[in-house]
């Protein structure tokens, strides 16, 4: 079950089921796109699927709130999360969008990071508006309904510079949020003797490995199989993202050190 619609950050991914890595690990993975991007891990915590893909912030916070679930792995080991504001409006550092609105697309853990980092200017979250968007960041960017709002470095950024505007950037892990993964597997249990999740981390590991061996031809072979990601938008964020990407999908983490981050910060 994937966090969104299939793009770039599901590089690996795509790329393994390209190599036929997952065929070489005796399995057939069903990438499922959500309706809606926080329902991944809900549905496989109902048993409705096997893997979820979704943002360790965001994992650690439903974790909290009853979903039972463990972290099986990671596709982004680092954050891609950045607020932006528009070149030339006047803000420049995070100190200017003190009486600002900043949007966002939902939940509690969002607006506590925003803070966190509003903090480190002088600025508390009760000096700014924050503005839950949805989906339609850019847009509303663009719009001017917001001043400022909180997206993906990899994505938004390129897509606002299509409509012939340019960014100011403050990244999340510079700002004073710790580094956290920004895309990782969650799933039930494993039960013991299934070897299935394991030989999936493996089989996407070689994704990740050939993906950063190859990375021209890895997307002429996804582009050609996903011709939805044919355009230079999808290109220019799949260049981006290719930095971001965990050297070893099963790799350990160790989530509750930004739990306890997120706890000291606010979130109950």
């Amino acid at each position: 079950m994937l966090d969104w619609f299939i793009n770039p950050d599901h590089a690996p991914i795509l790329v393994a089921q390209q190599i036929g890595a997952y065929a070489a690990e005796d399995l057939d993975v069903e990438l499922i796109q959500p309706a809606d991007a926080s329902i991944a891990p809900k549905l496989v915590a109902a048993g409705q699927a096997d893997v979820a893909l979704t943002a360790e912030p965001q994992f650690i916070e439903q974790v909290a709130g009853g979903l039972k679930l463990v972290r099986l792995g990671v596709l982004i080991d680092r954050p891609l999360s950045s607020l932006i504001a528009l070149a030339g409006s006047g803000i420049s550092t995070l100190a200017d969008l003190r009486g600002k609105r900043i949007g966002y697309e939902s939940g509690d853990v969002e607006r506590v990071m925003v803070g966190v980092m509003l903090s480190r200017a002088g600025v508390s979250l009760e000096d700014v508006h924050m503005v839950q968007i949805g989906e339609q960041l850019s847009v509303a960017l663009l719009s001017h309904r917001v001043d400022a709002v909180s997206v993906y470095r990899n994505f938004e950024p390129f897509e606002i510079r299509q409509h012939g505007a340019d960014v100011v950037q403050f990244d999340y892990e510079r700002n004073g949020v710790p580094s956290f993964e920004d895309l990782m597997f969650a799933s039930r249990p494993v039960p013991e003797g299934d070897t299935r999740y394991a030989r999936f981390l493996r089989a996407t590991t070689r994704g990740l490995a050939y993906l950063r061996a190859h990375p021209a031809e890895s997307w002429e072979m996804v582009r050609r199989t996903h011709p939805d990601l044919d355009d230079p938008l999808n290109h220019a964020a799949w260049n981006a993202t290719l930095p971001y990407f965990a050297a070893d999908a099963g790799e350990t983490a160790d989530y509750p050190r930004f739990a306890a981050f997120l706890h000291g910060a606010g979130l109950q």
